[in-house]
């Protein structure tokens, strides 16, 4: 049985990203999003996570406040919130891999980032899927990682990629 989870957070980076994650395991499911506090707790009521991650400061409604809303109103098994203070350390010195990649494949690693399927990618670039996918190798390759999550791990990690730095592609 999955462990539902509802991620809460102002920043659709942030929030795709923690997707990508959790969903790259076997035992989690995302069963929803929300941006701000308010839509928190709407989602809750409405989907029944077991578990959420919330953000503190968000719009509208902060995490504590939310997090009092959602534990007050369904004292009955409320779900688990695990709060993270987003605090913006210093980015540490890029990986030298990341020099070995093309100006293209670092574009791609961008948009990996920000959450953009190949298709996606494509689109953006204006250039073949087949295209796509051999960059998306090379860079894999190049920076030694397995897939994709690892690939975006990495460019937040590295600071190559800062969230909020550039909005999600909406197609």
């Amino acid at each position: 049985m999955s462990t539902l989870i509802l991620i809460a957070d102002d920043q659709a980076l942030v929030r795709t990203g923690f997707r990508m994650i959790l969903e790259a395991e076997p035992d989690f499911r995302v069963v929803a999003e929300a941006k701000d506090g308010v839509d928190a707790v709407d989602a809750v009521r409405r989907c029944h996570p077991d578990v959420v991650l919330m953000d503190i400061r968000m719009p509208r409604m902060d995490g504590l406040e939310a997090t009092r809303q959602i534990l007050h109103a369904k004292p009955a098994g409320p779900p688990r919130v695990l709060m993270f203070l987003r605090q913006r350390p210093r980015a540490p010195a890029p990986p030298p891999a990341l020099a070995q990649l093309s100006e293209r494949e670092l574009e791609v690693l961008h948009l990996i980032a920000r959450g953009l399927s190949n298709a996606e990618i494509a689109d953006e670039l204006v250039v073949s899927g087949a295209t796509v996918k051999t960059h998306v190798a090379r860079v894999l390759a190049k920076l030694g990682l397995r897939d994709r999550v690892q690939a975006v791990v990495l460019a937040y990690e590295s600071g190559t990629v800062a969230p909020g730095s550039a909005p999600l592609h909406d197609g």
